[in-house]
């Protein structure tokens, strides 16, 4: 029975070591990588992460916000949308970016005050540029393992004059290699980006060899057994550094030359798979990341528009909503959201009216403000001075 036992074992260590060898866990192994600064700035500078920064950004931020107010409105568009949109990038591009309020001539490490909004300077920096000097370590404050002082080219900024964009939140333990801010987009694709330079370096290699020219040289294998090919493989790489551009060679009339075709298949979509990878992990459509038109019998891309916009929303909720109405009440001005139903087509925008004209019909009937609601579904413009007087009935 010993015996039996241990020659199972025997056979069961042999086929497990077999098949380790390809079990993926075993392979693959994740090796965790903070990307330095240096290196965020070189990936930056990618054009396809340069892209994918501008694009998330750009629609997230492009005519989106709906203000209490067309004063809040104009004081947005004339001092902060440029800003916010800034930060947006340095957050994604480099896991933070931040916006300093000041006035000329402030102490920068004293805490911010009273705001008067006309007097602020409003300055915008980028994650990189941003070091932490202490945290918030007591468990009942509502800024619990967040900075207290905020340090930019040797200066000891306050964390009340800071509004702080963060993107992906690290575990706890691994906070401080983060500076207690966010993951970047960066380092999210960075494994695609290096996936897509190695397939854009390659797929030139394997068109060439996709014909291969072989040389028949009489006595070639003599001359190798007798270690006196060198002489002949000099011949021939300078016989292939004559090929002209125009595929006209120079050779021998003596030598004996054979072109072998080889079939290369599925080339495409060995170019394909980095894109789809880089689109899974960004949230971004292939449409919209490459540019392409939707592929396939009958295809119209509403999937493709729902996938983006699904995105977009999530980004626009879960990391600019907060920090943006942040500087709005800073600065003493109404909070903001997101629109409804961004990136509708125009049909689907013609059904969402006519649904809400419905409902505001009931409401009507009801005796219900009908109009309050037609204005929150965006449907009519507000008027700021309707909204005055309807205040001042409901206070009478």
């Amino acid at each position: 029975m010993n015996k039996l036992s241990q020659f199972a074992d025997g056979v069961k260590s042999f086929v497990s070591a077999a098949i380790n060898q390809r079990l993926v866990t075993a392979q693959n192994v994740i090796v965790p990588t903070v990307l330095s600064d240096e290196t965020l700035r070189r990936v930056y500078r990618h054009g396809i992460m340069n892209k994918i920064i501008r694009l998330k950004a750009g629609y997230a931020l492009k005519d989106t916000l709906q203000f209490e107010s067309t004063e809040d409105e104009k004081y947005y568009d004339l001092h902060l949308a440029s800003k916010v949109k800034r930060t947006a990038k340095w957050m994604l591009a480099f896991g933070r970016g931040i916006v300093v309020l000041h006035r000329r001539g402030d102490d920068l490490s004293t805490p911010l005050g009273s705001v008067i909004a006309e007097q602020m300077q409003i300055e915008v920096f980028s994650g990189d540029m941003v070091t932490v000097g202490d945290i918030e370590r007591d468990l009942d404050s509502p800024r619990y393992y967040k900075p207290i002082t905020y340090n930019v080219r040797g200066h000891g900024i306050h964390w009340s004059r800071v509004v702080d964009f963060t993107y992906i939140e690290p575990p706890e333990l691994d906070a401080v290699q983060y500076r207690y801010g966010g993951i970047s987009e960066t380092e999210m694709v960075y494994e695609q980006l290096i996936a897509d330079g190695i397939v854009q370096r390659s797929s030139p290699k394997i068109i060439e060899k996709a014909s291969i020219i072989f040389y028949k040289v009489t006595g070639f294998k003599d001359a190798m057994r007798t270690g006196q090919e060198t002489a002949m493989v000099s011949y021939f790489t300078k016989m292939n550094d004559l090929v002209s551009i125009y595929s006209a060679g120079l050779v021998d009339k003596e030598d004996d030359i054979e072109v072998i075709q080889q079939t290369i298949a599925n080339l495409a979509d060995a170019d394909q798979i980095t894109l789809r990878r880089l689109a899974m992990v960004t949230g971004l459509s292939l449409t919209l990341l490459v540019g392409e038109s939707p592929k396939g019998l009958g295809a119209t891309g509403d999937n493709e528009r729902a996938m983006d916009q699904d995105m977009i929303e999530a980004l626009q909720s879960d990391y600019l909503l907060e920090p943006i109405n942040h500087l709005m009440r800073k600065l003493g001005q109404g909070i903001v959201k997101f629109k409804e139903n961004q990136g509708e087509t125009p049909q689907g925008r013609m059904d969402f009216e006519t649904k809400a004209i419905a409902n505001a019909r009931v409401l009507y009937e009801m005796g219900e403000d009908y109009r309050l609601y037609l204005e929150d579904k965006d449907v009519l413009a507000k008027d700021d001075f309707a909204t005055m007087f309807r205040d001042d009935d409901s206070e009478a």
